[in-house]
């Protein structure tokens, strides 16, 4: 996920490091050349594929999802949100904007000792153990 991103955002396929799958980013002919057409196209394949047209950044090589510490999640409601927190404190959030990215949400989160991301609108759904 992270390297189809890199490339279609104009990394170059031939810089992408060897990893544990065997992938040809590349897609070289029989004659070794690189066709860099291909290789955007089938990474812009996997990108539509995994969801990922929407991020602002790349998807993490090793993220705290894999580690069970983070969610992304896309919220969003209409009116006054009534939502309980850690403390059993009925909270009543009628601020802007009504997503993720509301402050009195990430409060409410807070006290559950979940963080919204750090990093602001570069990765809008992600909430984690510590906001990375």
């Amino acid at each position: 996920m992270h390297w189809s991103w890199k490339i279609v955002h104009g990394t170059s396929p031939e810089s992408v490091p060897n990893g544990p799958v065997d992938i040809d980013w590349a897609h070289r002919d029989t004659a070794g050349r690189s066709d860099l057409a291909a290789a955007r196209a089938a990474a812009q394949q996997m990108v539509n594929g995994y969801g990922l047209q929407r991020l602002r950044v790349a998807p993490a090589l090793h993220s705290r999802h894999i580690d069970g510490k983070a969610i992304d999640m896309n919220i969003s409601w209409s009116g006054t949100l009534k939502i309980v927190d850690a403390n059993g404190k009925t909270v009543a959030i009628d601020s802007q904007p009504r997503d993720g990215m509301n402050s009195d949400l990430a409060t409410v989160g807070l006290s559950y000792g979940v963080h919204k991301f750090v990093g602001g609108e570069t990765d809008i759904p992600h909430w984690s153990s510590d906001g990375h």
